[in-house]
């Protein structure tokens, strides 16, 4: 599969089943359920993803975690959702618009009312806005992750299954050694107070002991791992809803070509600032 392919494959879609009443979430918070449309993704959440909550996919470099994630966005985005995008080592987004597309068939263009892009700098005094309504935010200081919310004006429900922020590398705001303590205590209550629900990736590569604070935090944890011979995309659930689970390994259905393909787009778009962080 290359960029400019016409002729895609796309992650075993079924007709959405949507969002639907469901118990009391890990927090203690009423929720709703939210079925995606790919049967392997909800393997994961029998269910439903509960609404509001956390997820954490976690993983070493190279994992895939953003992969899996977008299934969660583009069915988010079809059920009548918005989304703020904050991938923060891929600042320019053409990374996920073209990894959207490739894989789960989504032109994230259709959906330009309901995407608010956050651009990771974190040379930026705070949340900045652009002419075209995406933002800039530094993300390495706390009090910038709530200055988004506001700025976008998405805190509560919007309709659809509401409002879900997804965040990859959140490792590299944790570099910082003036804000990363703090960065966990606000990203903490930030998963426990508000209307949102929070899809997250986590690198176990980089400041680990960080990581794993922040996988904590979450009211579902995933593993992911890409293994070889053949190349595949494998991810298993560790903690549902604040339980502890026990669950078989999951197969994503793309193929090596497909992840190599990605694996590639991924190491031109990507941007790791982790020097610059540590100054802060």
């Amino acid at each position: 599969m290359m960029d400019d392919a016409t002729d895609r494959p796309t992650a075993g879609r079924r007709p959405s089943e949507g969002y639907r009443p469901g118990p009391m979430g890990a927090t203690g918070r009423s929720s709703t359920r939210f079925v995606t449309e790919y049967e392997w993704l909800n393997e994961a959440f029998p269910e439903g993803i509960a609404v509001p909550s956390s997820i954490v996919i976690s993983g070493p470099g190279g994992a895939g975690k953003p992969l899996i994630a977008l299934g969660v966005v583009a069915s988010w985005l079809r059920a009548g959702g918005r989304v703020i995008v904050a991938p923060l080592q891929f600042p320019n987004p053409t990374f996920v618009s073209k990894t959207l597309r490739d894989l789960y068939d989504l032109d994230i263009a259709d959906y330009e009312d309901d995407v608010v892009h956050v651009r990771f700098d974190p040379d930026a005094d705070g949340v900045v806005a652009g002419p075209d309504g995406q933002l800039r935010a530094n993300l390495v200081q706390p009090e910038s992750w709530t200055a988004v919310i506001e700025e976008t004006g998405l805190r509560e429900d919007t309709g659809g299954p509401g409002v879900l922020w997804f965040s990859t590398a959140l490792n590299l705001p944790l570099f910082s050694p003036t804000h990363a303590d703090d960065l966990l205590d606000t990203v903490g209550d930030l998963f426990g107070s508000t209307a949102i629900t929070w899809l997250f990736c986590v690198s176990t590569s980089m400041v680990a002991e960080r990581a794993a604070a922040l996988e904590s935090l979450a009211d579902t944890l995933i593993r992911s791992e890409v293994r070889d011979d053949p190349k595949r995309l494998q991810f298993d659930v560790e903690r549902r809803d604040g339980d502890p689970v026990s669950s078989d390994p999951i197969d994503a259905p793309f193929d090596p070509s497909t992840l190599s393909t990605i694996e590639d787009r991924s190491d031109r778009y990507k941007v790791v600032p982790n020097e610059r962080i540590r100054q802060l």
